[in-house]
């Protein structure tokens, strides 16, 4: 069990500095934002006005591709980075995508939540000037973008925004491996794409939700058994 954590952790250090940075530069973009629609605003604007001019959904969009890109260039690098301690020590090509997609999972999850939690800091700085009740649980109600990122009882989203985490982190998991063998790493472009054009869903629109986590989960089931079954053949 060591030898996998240590695979684990060589994958999460390769990619947690830049990671970070990423984060923080959406959180400086969006405060800046915050601050001059704040200042703007000041006893003219509610809370939710106020969240609309800092461009969440935007702005999360870019960084959210971003960090895809990342996820699967940093796997392209292993060969000649991390290709030695790998088989240093001999764990199978399957098991080191398994790894590879639970570190993805857990760097997915942590961005989202970063994003709710940049946006709760928000909502906080303004109450404290301007107490308004139950106005934080109204802006993640009343605006989209923050419905489907944190939909607090819709159960119907939060179902799918835990496949499309599962779907993202397989996907992104294949792309090097793809890549290595010269092939298309269609499935980590797609799955990526799809949920940036239709990550913002009407509230109760639960076929939508329920197509979308079919799909990508399909997407993310086939380039998994493809990938699986082809590096098994090779050793």
């Amino acid at each position: 069990m060591k030898k996998h954590l240590s695979v684990l952790m060589l994958f999460v250090r390769s990619t947690l500095y830049r990671f970070l940075l990423l984060v923080l530069a959406m959180a400086a973009v969006q405060a800046v934002l915050f601050a001059l629609a704040f200042r703007g605003g000041m006893g003219v604007f509610g809370l939710y006005t106020i969240i609309e001019e800092t461009r969440p959904g935007i702005v999360f969009a870019v960084c959210f591709l971003l960090l895809c890109a990342m996820l699967c260039l940093t796997g392209c690098e292993f060969g000649s980075k991390s290709g030695y301690t790998l088989s240093r020590l001999r764990i199978s090509r399957q098991m080191e995508f398994l790894w590879r997609c639970v570190g993805n999972a857990g760097f997915i999850f942590l961005f989202w939540a970063a994003q709710a939690g940049i946006t709760l800091t928000f909502c906080g700085i303004f109450m404290i000037h301007y107490p308004q009740g139950q106005a934080t649980m109204l802006v993640f109600y009343a605006n989209d973008f923050l419905h489907n990122l944190l939909p607090l009882a819709e159960t119907g989203i939060l179902a799918r925004n835990i496949a499309l985490l599962i779907a993202l982190a397989v996907t992104t998991a294949c792309f090097p491996i793809r890549m290595r063998r010269g092939k298309m790493p269609a499935a980590a472009i797609a799955v990526a794409l799809i949920c940036v054009v239709f990550f913002v869903r009407d509230k109760g629109s639960f076929t939508g939700n329920a197509m979308l986590s079919i799909v990508t989960l399909s997407i993310a089931a086939y380039a998994a058994y493809a990938v699986c079954r082809k590096e098994a053949a090779y050793e």
